[in-house]
């Protein structure tokens, strides 16, 4: 069975982007990766949700995972392809992690890679095994959250790695008990 995994940067306040939609803020120290190249390594599939996926295309020419499946969920249906790897699915989004998730393990890790609203209604299914979270040491105040829940969520998460980077990044790792435990 496939994990998947929520992850992303967000402001300490909870945002993943600012009031208009930019991710300018993000930044880190020159020529540290995070963990990033490890982490990819291990995807083998991209979940996007429409709005993270345009604001991807209008970055420029290129498209940044050519080498990896990716599914952007989407009720709209003239959204363009940007590279041949893209499918393009109006499928409700949890049976589509759902769905990937019954594949064998060495499918690679699923990447939920955004936005909030569609790894909120992933982890609101139940189906998020982790949240992999790059806290940036910036206050938003408002702008786009991190996870948009359509419904009052409440869950125990189990803290498994955390760890101070440069420039001040804090990386959290959390995975996410598929029931509760007793002993809290």
């Amino acid at each position: 069975m496939r994990r998947s995994i929520y992850y992303f940067t967000m402001s300490l306040d909870g945002y993943i982007a600012d009031a208009q939609g930019g991710v300018e803020w993000m930044t880190g120290a020159p020529n540290i990766d995070y963990g990033f190249k490890e982490f990819y390594d291990q995807v083998g599939t991209i979940i996007l949700g429409a709005r993270t996926y345009e604001h991807m295309l209008k970055m420029g020419d290129f498209f940044p995972y050519p080498d990896r499946e990716v599914i952007v969920v989407s009720s709209n249906d003239k959204l363009k392809k940007a590279a041949e790897c893209v499918q393009l699915s109006q499928e409700d989004p949890a049976k589509t992690l759902a769905r990937l998730q019954l594949g064998p393990e060495e499918d690679g890790l699923i990447w939920v890679g955004g936005g909030g609203e569609l790894a909120g209604s992933m982890f609101a299914a139940g189906l998020i095994d982790e949240l992999r979270v790059f806290i940036q040491p910036i206050i938003l105040g408002e702008g786009t959250k991190a996870l948009v829940f359509d419904q009052n969520i409440s869950r125990a998460l189990e803290l498994e790695f955390s760890k101070e980077h440069p420039a001040g990044i804090v990386e959290l790792r959390y995975q996410v008990p598929k029931r509760w435990r007793s002993d809290v």
